[in-house]
């Protein structure tokens, strides 16, 4: 199937999509039960397959789930390719980019997470002696110049946000700062205070660690360097997206309608959803109440932001150079799963 990632287009052509479904017609708790193995983080970003294998929702797409467990996304994309799961998580990183670049056998199909405006979990802090020096908000990150910022590897996350923060302060991110590499945030955390790290960025609730021990302050958020930043998708293989495509569309509604009800919860401080979550990561439900409503916010129609997608890719490939050569929107997705499920839902939603 040819796809359009042109998110307006795209949702223009739910409706015929959804016509032309992997279901043809049939309910969907009599879709063929399928397995799918999928690899995931235990982090509290994570909520929305918590929730969904703890509701039942795969069941009731007839969905036959094995999760995968792994300490960092990074981990699972070498068992993605060996065939050893069919979907796992995967950032936009710099790694993604070159692997996209050289025929990864996979496509992003799915939104795993953005910085939506009050809900986006990154947040930015700075030690003690940079806040005296006057770095207190977005509007100071000219003040990184020359100075150690801390992060668990090049070309992720962290380093887009505060490297989008320095070129926005009219910085060059590869010469003017320090960037320390080979952190867990736990070590970053420690290492601000030791005054071996003057900036970092630390997803909540671990970053109000910072603040708890006086070593810093939690000065803005990701979302105020860069509104909407997709922080992450699923990644598919493109052998089980071939030949298993109605149960990638059906594990694309189960994630979709999960994310609804994790965003509600997240608003809510949902006690029921929280020990869900606590259960899952291992994370005290205290922390996980206190972090809300900035869980990571997940689009409800299941939709990647495409255009940070490119614009992250474009980041790692002109400004860091951490990318050998330009990844196209047909190369880095496949979202008709996404688009099948959002239709799918609004016409016959199986989990309510």
């Amino acid at each position: 199937m040819s796809v359009t990632v042109n998110r307006r287009d795209l949702m223009q052509g739910a409706a015929a999509l959804g016509m032309a479904s992997a279901f043809s017609g049939r309910a969907f708790a009599q879709a063929p039960k399928t397995k799918i193995r999928i690899g995931v983080v235990p982090l509290i970003s994570s909520g929305p397959i918590f929730v969904a294998k703890a509701l039942g929702l795969f069941e009731k797409v007839n969905l036959d789930v094995e999760l995968v467990y792994f300490t960092d996304g990074v981990l699972a994309i070498p068992a993605l390719v060996a065939g050893e799961l069919d979907t796992t998580v995967s950032t936009l990183s710099a790694g993604l980019f070159n692997a996209v670049g050289k025929g990864a056998p996979y496509k992003l199909i799915l939104d795993r997470g953005s910085e939506k405006p009050g809900s986006g979990s990154m947040a930015i802090a700075a030690s003690n002696d940079m806040v005296a020096a006057g770095l207190t908000g977005a509007d100071k990150f000219a003040l990184l110049k020359g100075k150690r910022v801390s992060l668990q590897a090049p070309g992720g996350i962290d380093q887009y946000l505060l490297g989008r923060a320095a070129q926005k302060a009219g910085l060059d991110p590869r010469t003017d700062v320090t960037w320390n590499t080979g952190l867990g945030y736990p070590d970053i955390v420690k290492s601000i205070g030791a005054g071996q790290t003057d900036v970092a960025n630390i997803p909540l609730p671990l970053g109000f660690l910072v603040e708890k021990n006086n070593f810093g302050k939690l000065i803005c958020a990701g979302y105020d360097i860069e509104p909407n930043t997709q922080l992450a998708g699923w990644a598919m293989s493109t052998k089980y997206l071939a030949e298993n495509k109605s149960a990638a569309v059906r594990f694309a509604m189960a994630h979709t309608w999960a994310g609804r009800l994790y965003n509600k919860a997240a608003a809510a401080k949902d006690p029921a959803i929280i020990k869900i979550i606590s259960e899952a990561t291992k994370v005290p439900p205290p922390l996980i109440e206190a972090a809300a409503p900035r869980w990571t916010w997940f689009n409800e129609d299941g939709m990647p932001n495409v255009d940070s997608c490119m614009a992250q890719g474009k980041f790692w490939t002109d400004t860091m150079k951490l990318v050998s050569s330009s990844v196209t929107k047909e190369q880095l997705f496949d979202l008709s799963p996404a688009v099948e499920a959002n239709a799918q839902l609004t016409k016959a939603n199986p989990f309510t």
